[in-house]
């Protein structure tokens, strides 16, 4: 053998092992998963498994409100989990990467993972789930939360605060057994195509992958999707109970008024007899903003104090804006800074409120300038943000908390310290916003808002956020129309939070003359509405029922009628001629029994409802509507009202008339209302309404029946089923059969 053949030996030799080398890093890499089989259950229809190293990572449910209600999970049906052995398996990778796989049936359909706006359905999508501003389509999100529910019974949360990406049945595995048949597109011309060629062939299985060491599992099951969600919020904690003033009528003014302005907007809110519970301060009530000092400019408001006593004897509480990073200005400064992270956002200190000396700092001061003379909560803006606007991926923070998990968690901590360190601490509900939040937060009384605008987005969001423990606001600032407004209003006083926000238009409810009593009466509807309301939220606090809930969640209602559109074959615009789905993401639950279906966008005078299963009736009139069948209705035949819809056997407290603020309800008659022909009953809760008492069982249920004793006579019963506290609303004033 010559000195060439020699080298070219070693060099063959070389490459072999080299690709045996690849080949087995590759097996271990990517190969064969390892089956999940350290499932723990934690009550019943929950079971929980730990993956990896989780010594470094920060799960959600470490930052809920409180911890999983246990007996409250017990209380529900059996279910068994919803896998068969060793079918759900992951693989920690030597890059630092976990990925997990999870089963799905061919006819399967998962929805959920936070308040997204493009639509509920989440099969066949790739989602990237970052903390981020509102981007469409893509799982970039106020709120990304990990949370998913199957149409087969269960629900799947992966408790880590991390950025996760998540291909849900999208890719073919070479080794699965149910990757569909291959066909070619092209036949030649005396062959026949053997099916449709899929441009998007479905995949088996939900894939999630996070940088790093580890990730915990928790699955839910169910005997219904309802149930399943009751179970992911119960786990969280519960869900949250605002004092009953937050369920009101709020309005932020603008920006830069003063404490005069704000008294001349309440006088005329007075004059114009429309409800006001809360006024929002927005940026100008601080010294300094983006960033802030917390500090009241005492040229807009010269006693603090006493202006907030003045609107609190007025029955009006203050919501102060803020966002978290801090101004040189702010005497917080200087103590903060070695507690903050390594980057600034608009120049301002990022503080790391997993530790307790910062949280200290910022809730003592919060205490003293804001809590202590009566402030009721606050607007955390700006925690969401895209890249360019907060801190980058690989700042540092002093806890040793990665920049990624500070940017996914940090509208968490925002809510954890305010709510447990100021709120709760002093025996006192709130009830505000915030721009972020993640998983295990169904127990904070914060809502969210956007910077998006469309409504029909809104509506969606109202349906998404009710699948994952969050409350969500589609409040109104301006409109274009008279129409517009209404029909704005109306979707924002059918919501978690009846907000205007008119913090840069200026904008009253009244501002559109040709829709202002319109507009009053929804708001008034609204105040009527609190005694079912408050109950709804009660319920969702101890048994995890979202108040305000996606249709598919509703027993009888069928969420695969959507509208499927074939695509059309175009070589610039639509190469694999991809169809699209459109979805009824348009009405929802409001409590247990009535259906809403605002009007909007191109549906803001005549639309369609899709009814569930069983008789309907109209809110107003008690007239049967249909069962589960497609019906049109118009604002000129609803005299200009919210279409509202009632389930057979509902009964509906309400107050015998309006009230201007949510505490003159308290003590006031009562008008029930009972639709249908069936009996029917509703549980109503009462406490004091601005306390934490109700935790050590301060509260009452009082139950108000409905039956028929004989033709064309029924008959209302009141008694109390539970609790030991004392009553909220007024005795039964009045007892209304609504039906034919």
């Amino acid at each position: 053998m010559n000195h060439n053949q020699l080298f070219d030996w070693r060099r063959r030799s070389i490459l072999a092992v080299f690709f045996v080398l690849v080949r087995c890093v590759s097996a271990a890499d990517l190969g064969d998963l390892t089956p999940v089989s350290d499932w723990n259950a934690v009550a019943k229809g929950v079971w929980r498994a730990e993956i990896g190293n989780l010594s470094h990572e920060i799960r959600y449910s470490d930052l809920a409100a409180a911890p999983p209600k246990i007996e409250a999970l017990n209380e529900l049906s059996d279910a068994a989990f919803p896998f068969s052995k060793d079918a759900v398996s992951y693989l920690v990778g030597r890059d630092h990467k976990v990925l997990v796989r999870i089963p799905t049936a061919e006819d399967e359909t998962l929805y959920g993972f936070g308040l997204q706006l493009d639509g509920i359905k989440k099969s066949r999508k790739v989602m990237t789930l970052n903390v981020d501003h509102w981007s469409k389509g893509g799982g970039r999100t106020h709120a990304p939360v990990p949370f998913y529910i199957s149409s087969k019974g269960y629900g799947v949360f992966f408790n880590t605060a991390r950025f996760l990406k998540i291909y849900n049945q999208v890719g073919n595995r070479k080794d699965s057994l149910r990757n569909p048949a291959e066909v070619d597109r092209n036949p030649p011309p005396d062959e026949k195509q053997a099916g449709p060629w899929l441009a998007q062939p479905p995949g088996d299985s939900v894939e999630a992958q996070v940088n790093g060491e580890g990730m915990e599992l928790v699955v839910f099951s169910g005997q219904s999707l309802l149930e399943v969600v009751q179970r992911y919020n119960l786990f969280s904690g519960g869900g949250a109970l605002p004092p009953l003033w937050g369920l009101g009528f709020w309005h932020r003014v603008h920006a830069k008024f003063n404490a005069d302005q704000v008294r001349e907007e309440l006088a005329e809110f007075e004059q114009r007899d429309f409800p006001i519970d809360v006024v929002g301060l927005e940026p100008g009530w601080m010294t300094k903003s983006y960033p802030c000092t917390f500090e009241w400019q005492k040229k807009r408001f010269p006693d603090p104090a006493g202006f907030a006593k003045e609107l609190l004897d007025d029955g009006v509480r203050l919501n102060l804006w803020e966002n978290p990073f801090i101004s040189k200005h702010s005497r917080l400064y200087e103590s903060m800074y070695p507690l903050s992270g390594s980057h600034l956002v608009w120049l301002g200190l990022v503080p790391d409120y997993t530790m307790p000396e910062a949280r200290k700092l910022l809730t003592d001061q919060h205490h003293k300038d804001h809590i202590g003379i009566g402030i009721s909560g606050y607007k955390i803006d700006e925690v969401d943000g895209y890249d360019f606007w907060l801190w980058p991926d690989h700042a540092t923070f002093p806890s040793g908390i990665s920049g990624e998990a500070m940017r996914q968690s940090y509208g968490l901590l925002m809510q954890n310290m305010l709510y447990t360190d100021l709120f709760k601490q002093r025996n006192v509900r709130t009830y505000s916003l915030v721009r972020a939040a993640n998983g295990a937060a169904s127990g904070y009384p914060f809502v969210i808002y956007s910077d998006a605008y469309s409504h029909k987005e809104y509506l969606t969001g109202i349906s998404t956020s009710s699948l994952c423990g969050i409350l969500w606001t589609p409040e109104a600032r301006s409109a274009r129309s008279d129409r517009e407004w209404l029909n704005r209003m109306q979707t924002v006083c059918f919501s978690a939070m009846a907000q205007l926000n008119a913090w840069s238009s200026g904008k009253k409810p009244w501002s559109y003359d040709g829709v202002t009593d319109a507009v009053r009466e929804v708001i008034q509807l609204r105040m009527r509405l609190l005694p079912y309301l408050y109950s709804a939220f009660a319920e969702y606090q101890q048994q995890g029922v979202p108040p305000i809930r996606a249709m598919i969640l509703e027993d009888g209602f069928s969420a695969e009628q959507d509208e499927i559109i074939e695509g059309t074959l175009d070589s610039e615009t639509n190469p694999y001629a991809m169809g699209k789905r459109i979805e009824k993401t348009d009405q929802y639950m409001f409590g247990r029994s009535i259906l809403v279906a605002p009007f909007y966008e191109a549906q803001a005078i005549e639309r369609e409802v899709q009814l569930p299963a069983g008789n309907w009736y109209d809110f107003y009139t008690g007239q049967w509507v249909g069962n589960g069948e497609t019906i049109t209705v118009t604002a000129a035949g609803l005299g200009d009202r919210i279409p509202l819809f009632v389930k057979d056997g509902a009964v509906i407290p309400m107050l015998s008339r309006s009230v201007n603020q949510a505490d003159k309800a308290i003590g006031h008659p009562l008008e029930v209302r009972w639709y249908g022909k069936r009996a029917g009953f509703f549980d109503l809760y009462e406490d004091d309404g601005q306390s934490f008492d109700y935790e050590r069982q301060v509260f009452r249920w009082r139950r108000l029946s409905v039956e028929s004793v004989k033709a064309q006579a029924v008959r209302l019963e009141e008694s109390i089923v539970s609790g030991t506290g004392q009553a909220m609303f007024g005795p039964v004033g009045r007892f209304s059969v609504m039906t034919e």
